[in-house]
């Protein structure tokens, strides 16, 4: 993978050199943490691959059809640009600590070392870890192009027992000690970008792709995703302004579409539209009402007590068999969500009144009954109250109401 990494750069980095110059690169690959996403495109603007085009590529130059500038790799149209499987053209395959950006196989490490357990070693020149990780050289010898030997070669610089080119060692760039960092490379003493990713700050990244630095360092997307350089909402999400990227179909802010709001006490939204919560009933016009106790409309929608009192659905001369009374309700100020430790009361949408307290809960829905594996965390109490119908409720509480 060394080698095949090694080699993904020094043709990118021949290949900008018969480019066309742009801008003021070559003034930037001259300091030790310049970009060099520039020196990595060709006349066209395209990023420089590996091998220098399309070899290995089924479609040819024009991509075999595929859409959007993805190529033919083995009959499957892929993005060479970010498929960890064929990064910069097909069959080049990228290590398991690493991602694909620009056409570059990049990862925790500086181009030419590898993570060995949690920390990256130059494998041709470490002590500890020389030619593979954990190798470590005997007593008394140094390890030079990942071989123990008795004396550092020519052309590198003893660093303990690190024998290091300092012109390309990715630990010792330019002297002793000088690490280069995550997807930098180390080119003629210098910490430059590998090609196709730019600098922002001490790390290098591409700006096509970088959801904290979208376009230009520092751009976040927030909820979003960068693609092409721009801050969009991820597939299934609609931006929806102030609010953010949202799922229209199942936020009772945006339920359906951007503003259009579920009322904030009684209704859920569910497939995009604003339905009542199990514990109130759709009364038409008159909107989502708990006919367990409202007295215009006891037991079912409409039906009046005129004058009684409502209880369990049912009109009633007094509410005398029931905890609480507000008016001609008969309530129970520890479980009733609408007056909720007391009369006018109400929980917001997303809570249930547990022992006189709005409390917070989830509508499970991979269980039909208690215990749940779902409900965990803050949402650990498994409920199944009655005025639910039966829905399992996950709760941010220490009882069931």
């Amino acid at each position: 993978m060394l080698a095949v990494l090694k080699s993904r750069y020094w043709i990118a980095l021949t290949l900008s050199l018969v480019a066309p110059a742009c801008g003021d690169d070559a003034t930037q690959a001259s300091t030790a943490t310049a970009s060099a996403g520039d020196a990595g495109t060709g006349a066209d603007g395209g990023t420089a691959t590996a091998d220098g085009g399309n070899d290995g590529v089924t479609g040819g130059a024009d991509g075999g059809g595929c859409d959007g500038g993805d190529v033919l790799c083995d009959g499957i149209c892929v993005d060479i640009t970010n498929d960890p499987d064929n990064c910069g053209g097909c069959g080049e395959g990228c290590g398991d600590q690493e991602t694909c950006e620009a056409g570059i196989c990049v990862g925790d490490c500086p181009q030419g070392a590898t993570l060995c357990g949690t920390e990256c070693f130059s494998l041709d020149s470490d002590a500890d870890n020389c030619g593979a990780c954990g190798d470590a050289c005997p007593d008394g010898e140094y390890c030079a192009m990942g071989a123990c030997v008795g004396a550092c070669p020519d052309g590198t610089i003893q660093c303990d027992m690190d024998c290091a080119d300092p012109s390309t060692d990715p630990q010792h760039c330019g002297g002793c000690g000088n690490d280069c960092g995550a997807g930098q490379a180390c080119d003629s003493g210098m910490c430059i970008c590998q090609p196709g990713l730019d600098a922002c700050g001490d790390s290098c990244t591409d700006l096509q792709t970088d959801p904290d630095n979208c376009g230009e360092c520092g751009n976040e997307c927030g909820d979003g995703v960068c693609q092409g350089g721009s801050c969009v909402c991820p597939p299934g999400t609609t931006d929806c302004g102030n609010d953010g990227c949202v799922d229209t179909q199942t936020d009772p802010d945006n339920c359906g579409a951007c503003g259009n709001g579920c009322d904030g006490t009684t209704e859920t939204c569910e497939a995009g539209s604003c339905d009542c919560l199990s514990w109130f009933t759709d009364c038409g016009a008159n909107g989502c009402l708990q006919t367990s106790n409202d007295p215009q409309n006891c037991g079912s929608c409409g039906n009046d007590c005129g004058g009684d009192a409502c209880g369990d659905g049912m009109c009633v001369g007094d509410c005398g068999d029931f905890p609480d009374q507000c008016g001609d309700a008969c309530v129970d100020f520890s479980t009733d969500p609408l007056n909720c430790g007391g009369c006018g009361d109400e929980c917001d949408n997303d809570q249930i009144c547990v022992d006189g307290g709005c409390e917070d809960f989830e509508a499970a829905t991979s269980c039909n009954s208690c215990p749940c594996n779902e409900c965990a965390g803050d949402f650990a109490q498994c409920c199944t109250p009655a005025f639910a119908g039966g829905a399992v409720l996950c709760v941010d509480a220490g009882e069931c109401p």
